[in-house]
């Protein structure tokens, strides 16, 4: 687990393996960008914006089923 799978999951209580599909949204929905440049503030945000798309992503079967 890295860095920022370690935010989500404290953000958002996300699972290991939704907070992978969470950073990836967030680096390529949210930011369009790496995260490096991001605060701390930023990232939580931005963590908890991406677990509601993921749920949304999910519904639409855009994502495999949430763990």
């Amino acid at each position: 687990m890295n860095f920022y799978q370690d935010l989500i999951i404290k953000a958002t209580g996300a699972n290991k393996a939704d907070a992978e599909y969470i950073e990836d949204i967030m680096r390529n929905d949210i930011f369009h960008s790496t995260l490096d440049w991001q605060s701390r503030t930023q990232l939580a945000r931005a963590a908890k914006d991406a677990a509601g798309l993921l749920v949304e992503y999910h519904e639409a079967g855009l994502f495999p089923p949430l763990s």
